[in-house]
């Protein structure tokens, strides 16, 4: 999602950064503000994308992952595990998770404790497939 950066004022690019306004037709955001580019939801359904959030924990040697919406209250159906914890990272990765600093160490961080979390932009389609259903075993690796 990263904006071409060339001839912004370093006023704008900080508060795109800090998630106070959209990185790309420029209007404010409602709070609360979370770190990183964020989209405003007008500029979000126009390209297609749902945000949801991403939380892991590792019980019994196995990664857990369940979703929820951007309200972070409702639980999406697709709950999904994984032997390797690269398994996570490249779910990440496909999910859109913008793996900047930040992300990264997050995702580093929560795999380190055993237990964390992190937003994906999720194309239609994917989005489609979380809400379709049950549980399963996504990875053997």
């Amino acid at each position: 999602m990263l904006s071409s950066w060339a001839g912004e004022r370093a006023a704008t690019v900080r508060q795109i950064r800090s998630g106070r306004i959209c990185a790309m037709c420029r209007r404010s955001l409602p709070q609360p503000f979370s770190a990183g580019e964020e989209l405003c939801d007008s500029c979000r359904a126009e390209r297609g994308l749902h945000r949801v959030y991403m939380s892991f924990v590792l019980r019994a040697n196995r990664w857990h992952c369940h979703f929820l919406e951007r309200d972070l209250q409702t639980v999406l159906p697709l709950k999904l595990q994984f032997k390797s914890h690269e398994k996570l990272r490249e779910l990440a990765e496909r999910g859109g998770c913008t793996l900047n600093l930040e992300a990264r160490q997050s995702l580093d961080h929560g795999i380190e404790i055993g237990r964390g979390g992190i937003w994906l932009e999720l194309s239609e389609e994917q989005y489609q497939k979380l809400n379709a259903g049950p549980s399963r075993n996504a990875g053997n690796a």
